[in-house]
């Protein structure tokens, strides 16, 4: 049981100026149990998406941190669940990577039944960031996943990451084209999006605040 104290300053609370690794978890079984200082369980905000989408350049970022997730330019690295307390008030949890990542087929389906349990079985689930680089379309995968995400009620974000890597002008044209896609292939508007960027502080703080009204 993993217990944290509460933050001194009320406005510090929800803006990311701790960060701390937990542990991995390679089965339900290790998943940790995480309370606040009034030993109510912490809420926790899952990260998915494709590998190599920059599922860890944005939890670093995030949380201010460079070397609190690896990162790393080959896909599949994240090959267990790992989970980050945030300000001693929520956690976020880095989900492996779903898509090209080249690792044997038995991995894979390993992989997509350790993230299948936790998406239904986590009570302290309060929030997915579904990450998609937004210089490519929606592919099948991130359809289908937010197809579960909706059909099952769980509370979604879209974050479009790698921003960065496009023009300003080209970055909105397409996370807005990818956008309409991605909820016309779904049937459900409207979902809250985000551009993201690591070289621009105006996402971050943009998504942190939206986190902060989810999670209060």
């Amino acid at each position: 049981m993993w217990n944290f104290p509460t933050q001194k300053k009320e406005k510090e609370k929800y803006m990311f100026s701790k960060a701390e690794f937990i542990l991995s978890a390679a089965s339900p079984a290790d998943y940790p149990e995480l309370l606040t200082i009034s030993g109510k369980p912490m809420a926790e905000i899952a990260l998915v998406g494709r590998s190599n989408v920059g599922k860890s350049s944005l939890l670093n970022h995030l949380t201010q941190n460079k070397t609190l997730a690896r990162v790393s330019s080959t896909p599949g690295k994240t090959q267990l669940i790992n989970f980050f307390v945030i300000d001693d008030h929520f956690a976020l949890v880095d989900l492996p990577g779903y898509g090209f990542a080249k690792v044997p087929k038995e991995m894979r389906e390993q992989w997509g039944d350790l993230i299948q349990d936790y998406l239904q079985k986590r009570k302290k689930l309060s929030l997915i960031l579904l990450l998609l680089d937004s210089r490519h379309l929606p592919t099948q995968e991130d359809i289908q996943f937010a197809r579960w995400a909706i059909h099952y009620k769980k509370p979604l974000i879209i974050v479009f990451t790698k921003t960065d890597k496009l023009a300003p002008s080209a970055a909105l044209s397409q996370c807005a084209k990818s956008f309409t896609l991605l909820s016309d292939a779904i049937n459900a508007k409207p979902i809250a999006y985000f551009s993201y960027s690591i070289k621009n502080a105006k996402g971050r703080i943009a998504l942190i605040k939206e986190i902060e009204k989810r999670i209060q």
